[in-house]
C-alpha cells in the first residue's frame, strides 16, 4: 500500500526518512488522516526529541522505540532483529501502520499498540470417500452409503427411496442421527447400529 499523500509530504518535510518496505521484516504500510498539513523542517529542526520508552510489540520481535517531541507530538521508531524498517509519527492524531500482519498503532498520548493478524489456515487435504456398504435400517426402508475416508474417520449418507435424510460424520468419534423414531450410530471404526423407538 503506498504511503497517503500527507505522510509522504510530512516525511520530506521534517527531513526524516524510514526505510519503508525495505528490511528482514518484510513489506510496510503506513495510513495516516489526510486533513493535518506537516509542520516546516525549520520547526522540526528546534523540537527537541526526547526517548520514552521502547515497546515490545505483538509479534514478539519487533519493538516501538518512542520519542517526544512536542505536545501530543510523538515518534515511534519500528525495529526488528537489529534494524530499523520504519516510523510513525503523531502531531495529535493516531498514526497507524501495518508489517506482514503486524497492526501498529501510535497515540497522541505516545500509546503503543498493536496486534497481529493472524494467517488463513491451510487448506486440508482432500480425502477421497470409498463406499464399503450400503446397509437396509432397522425401519426397513432407509438405507445408509457407508463411507470410509481414513481409519478413524467414517461418513453414513441416509435415504428413503430418493430423499436424502442426513449425513452422519464419525471422524474421531462417534455421530448419531434420528429420524421419526429411527436411531443411527456411527462409530469412527465404520461401525453401524440402528434402532427404532421401543426396541
Amino acid at each position: 500500500m503506498r504511503a497517503p499523500r500527507t505522510l509522504r509530504t510530512a516525511l520530506i518535510a521534517t527531513g526524516v526518512t524510514a526505510a519503508l518496505g525495505v528490511s528482514a521484516a518484510g513489506a510496510f504500510a503506513v495510513d495516516a488522516p489526510s486533513t493535518p498539513t506537516a509542520r516546516s523542517a525549520a520547526h522540526q529542526s528546534k523540537t527537541k526529541r526526547v526517548y520514552v520508552k521502547t515497546v515490545k510489540l505483538a509479534d514478539k520481535v519487533s519493538r516501538a522505540k518512542v520519542y517526544r517531541t512536542g505536545k501530543n507530538h510523538y515518534e515511534a521508531e519500528l525495529w526488528a532483529e537489529g534494524l530499523q524498517y520504519g516510523a510513525l509519527y503523531t502531531q495529535g492524531w493516531p498514526a497507524y501502520a501495518q508489517n506482514n500482519g503486524l497492526h501498529i498503532t501510535l497515540h497522541p498520548n505516545g500509546k503503543v499498540t498493536s496486534w497481529l493478524q493472524h494467517a488463513k489456515p491451510k487448506p486440508q487435504p482432500v480425502t477421497k470417500r470409498v463406499l464399503v456398504a450400503m446397509p437396509t435400517l432397522a425401519d426397513g426402508k432407509t438405507q445408509a452409503k457407508l463411507y470410509k475416508l481414513t481409519d478413524d474417520h467414517y461418513e453414513a449418507d441416509l435415504h428413503t427411496g430418493t430423499t436424502h435424510l442426513d449425513t452422519l460424520v464419525a471422524n474421531g468419534h462417534a455421530a448419531h442421527g434420528e429420524d421419526n423414531g429411527l436411531h443411527v450410530s456411527l462409530q469412527p471404526d465404520g461401525q453401524l447400529r440402528s434402532w427404532l423407538d421401543g426396541h
